[in-house]
């Protein structure tokens, strides 16, 4: 059963029973309610389809692990693939129930144990905790992972938030964004998405894993606020600030990104003639345990020893051009 917490001017539902994903995020504005995300087929929930959702998590790790195979400390493990091509892909956590241990008005809080899964598809034990909090000008969602077993694990996690094209899914091509990246991982063998730039020497053993960092294409690079357009992306970024914004100029609202430091990286995914697009704060590169293993630095992983646990937050701040706010009021 959905769930909903609101403030005067903001609310979002989550489906604790699906992954306690963001079924819905939305804004009122201009005396209606307008979504600030894509909006949820109102039988995704139903169809058990987390990848359908405003937003989800991906825990403990997120997006693709090469040939669902990771080796940590010289020792090799096999994952469940759950894509076509062989991947592993975005962490066991979205499509599971969690257990909501929290509702108010404004806040709600979810939690997840591995424990509770025989078939959870990682090989160390863990707990999840997700919560999320509204404020008349901000979504924020704090994701705090721990291990729960007896020996360290490789760990990261990351948010899935889709995006509209056009402010309340009515105009398409209208978003604009704004981000700073230092470089962008090429994509693992196997993927659609195009090839990068040209690196410096790299091993034939890290290029199929996905490394190094390459620099930017010039259609890459939105470190000035333009227009999303017809660019097909789908590519980690890393070196990234933790800083973004997406922008409706004709609407006058912006949505402001601020993630705790522990988001080294992001995902941009602009598909071709979709109405939304995604841009995913996380604390790991793709395929980043491999990458790890293989001695590249900077990739995110994060090493939990027994009882210790990660945490990072990521904010939604609503911003307004004061003009065009006026009518709101």
């Amino acid at each position: 059963m959905s769930r909903t917490i609101q403030t005067d001017r903001l609310s979002a539902t989550i489906a604790p029973e699906l992954g306690a994903s963001l079924v819905a995020f939305e804004l009122w504005h201009n005396n209606r309610s307008t979504p600030l995300m894509r909006p949820t087929p109102p039988d995704a929930l139903a169809r058990r389809e987390s990848g359908q959702t405003a937003s989800f998590v991906m825990l403990p790790w997120s997006n693709r692990i090469a040939q669902a195979r990771f080796v940590f400390q010289e020792h090799a493990y096999t994952l469940q693939p759950n894509t076509p091509q062989g991947f592993a892909i975005h962490g066991d956590a979205r499509q599971r129930p969690w257990q909501l241990t929290n509702h108010h008005d404004n806040n709600l809080t979810c939690t997840l144990d591995s424990r509770d899964f025989a078939d959870y598809n990682f090989p160390f034990p863990l707990r999840a905790e997700l919560e999320y909090a509204l404020t008349d000008s901000a979504l924020s969602m704090t994701l705090t992972l721990t291990n729960v077993g007896d020996r360290a694990m490789p760990a990261g996690f990351g948010f899935h938030p889709y995006f509209n094209r056009g402010f309340g899914a009515s105009e398409r091509d209208e978003a604009h964004l704004q981000i700073r990246v230092r470089g962008v991982y090429p994509p693992l063998p196997g993927m659609a998405a195009k090839p990068v730039g040209e690196a410096g020497d790299t091993s034939t053993r890290l290029s199929e894993l996905g490394g190094p960092m390459f620099p930017l294409l010039p259609e890459q690079d939105f470190s000035a606020l333009q227009t999303i357009g017809n660019r097909e992306i789908d590519h980690c970024f890393g070196g990234w600030d933790g800083r973004a914004i997406i922008a409706y100029p004709s609407a006058g609202v912006r949505l402001r990104f601020e993630c705790d430091p522990l988001f080294t990286h992001v995902v941009i995914y602009t598909p071709a003639g979709k109405a939304f697009f995604a841009v995913e704060p996380v604390t790991i590169a793709n395929n980043g345990f491999n990458l790890h293993a293989a001695g590249l630095a900077d990739t995110g992983t994060q090493i939990l020893r027994p009882g210790e646990s990660l945490r990072g937050r990521f904010r939604i701040h609503i911003e307004f051009e004061e003009s065009r706010d006026a009518s709101d009021q």
